[in-house]
């Protein structure tokens, strides 16, 4: 009796744990070099930026893809960026940034 308890347990155990390890983080409310994928990594909807740093050679850029993985060559769309900005990105966008800070428009210091 006691073998079958701690068996129970054990699996108990291990179905909490496989459960938890699947969970997934809640999208951030800004945008990080390379690729993410918005509703996934990012919240869709409105980003801004006070435009390119110091280390951004005047410019930014935002890539679209058609899929995660997808090489530049494979893009759908790319826009830059040299100065203050808006861009709203939709549930499912796959993008690739590079350079700026961009902050969405529901994130709060």
């Amino acid at each position: 009796m006691m073998r079958s308890t701690l068996t129970l347990v054990t699996a108990a155990a291990a179905a909490v744990l496989i459960t938890a390890g699947t969970a997934h983080a809640t999208p951030r409310t800004w945008l990080n070099e390379g690729t993410q994928v918005v509703g996934e990594d990012v919240l869709a909807g409105l980003y801004s930026t006070t435009g390119p740093g110091p280390d951004d050679y005047g410019y930014c850029f935002i890539e679209w893809l058609p899929y995660k993985g997808a090489t530049s060559s494979e893009l759908i769309d790319i826009q830059a960026y040299e100065g203050p900005s808006y861009v709203r990105l939709d549930e499912g966008d796959v993008i690739t940034v590079d350079g700026c800070d961009w902050i969405h428009e529901s994130y709060t210091p």
